[in-house]
């Protein structure tokens, strides 16, 4: 009897254990549940807003309140300029200016009347280029001329020649350039030396080692005058070092006017003189 009254006890203690087991194991199931699905709400409701805010409209990504990723940036060219422009960088040296060159020389005017002949000229100078335009030249140019022959005999000599030498200030004026080629105008004044020789062919001698006679030629009368002087003329350019190089080859012919003096009764001349020289070279 008393086994029969203990067995139903058991089966009523195991039972309740089991009930209660189940309970708490559904629970926890169900926080789990509302936890997952209290997780997908918040993830959709945050994805919405960041699809429906400005910055998605405008072309931006990610959260609104994210900072934007920062980007390398080019490197800076030409100093501090983050773009090339031209001219980009010039030195103080590029400003200076200098020509170079020489070529022949055409008499014109009162010296064609027998008294020069074709002959070769020198031309060097520098200065200043305020811009790409403009610019001025300190000037050294040096022209020989030839004297004709009929001249030579009516004088009773054998040779001679005219030497002038120019001093000038000329303002420079680029009013056509393009990326290969250009065309100047210049112009200005100074004065000139003009030394005109006449010589003869005499037999002299000359001793090393041992003696022997030499031809050569002799100046047996010269005359000489400073007076002032005028110049104005046009020249093309081609920019055969690249196109933003300063160095340029050149071609120009001017007028050159000199105002030596005419003969008199007690001292010798020719005249005003007119040349134009017509110069090949190098500029800057």
């Amino acid at each position: 009897m008393v086994a029969n009254r203990t067995s139903p006890l058991l089966r009523r203690a195991l039972v309740t254990s089991v009930a209660l087991a189940l309970g708490f194991s559904l629970s926890a199931v169900a926080q789990t549940a509302t936890t997952s699905d209290n997780s997908a709400d918040t993830y959709s409701t945050s994805n919405i807003e960041a699809l429906l805010s400005p910055s998605a409209f405008l072309g931006g990504g990610g959260s609104p309140s994210a900072s934007p990723a920062p980007r390398a940036l080019a490197s800076p060219q030409y100093g501090n300029q983050r773009a090339p422009q031209y001219p980009g960088y010039e030195s103080r040296f590029s400003h200076v200016a200098f020509v170079g060159g020489g070529g022949f020389s055409a008499p014109i005017g009162n010296d064609t009347h027998g008294f020069e002949t074709w002959g070769y000229n020198l031309d060097v100078g520098g200065g200043w280029n305020f811009n790409k335009k403009v610019g001025v030249l300190f000037e050294y140019q040096f022209d020989r001329m030839k004297i004709p022959g009929s001249t030579l005999a009516n004088a009773g000599v054998q040779g001679g020649n005219i030497n002038s030498h120019l001093f000038l200030i000329d303002p420079v004026y680029y009013f056509y350039s393009s990326r290969k080629s250009g065309a100047y105008i210049t112009g200005g004044g100074g004065f000139s030396r003009k030394v005109t020789n006449f010589t003869d062919l005499e037999q002299g001698e000359e001793c090393y080692y041992f003696c022997y006679y030499v031809t050569e030629p002799v100046t047996v009368a010269t005359f000489s005058s400073t007076q002032g002087a005028a110049d104005a003329g046009i020249g093309f350019i081609w920019k055969a070092f690249g196109p933003d190089s300063n160095g340029k080859l050149f071609i120009e012919a001017r007028y050159v006017f000199v105002d030596s003096p005419k003969p008199t009764t007690t001292s010798e001349g020719e005249g005003t003189e007119g040349l134009v020289p017509v110069t090949i070279g190098i500029r800057f």
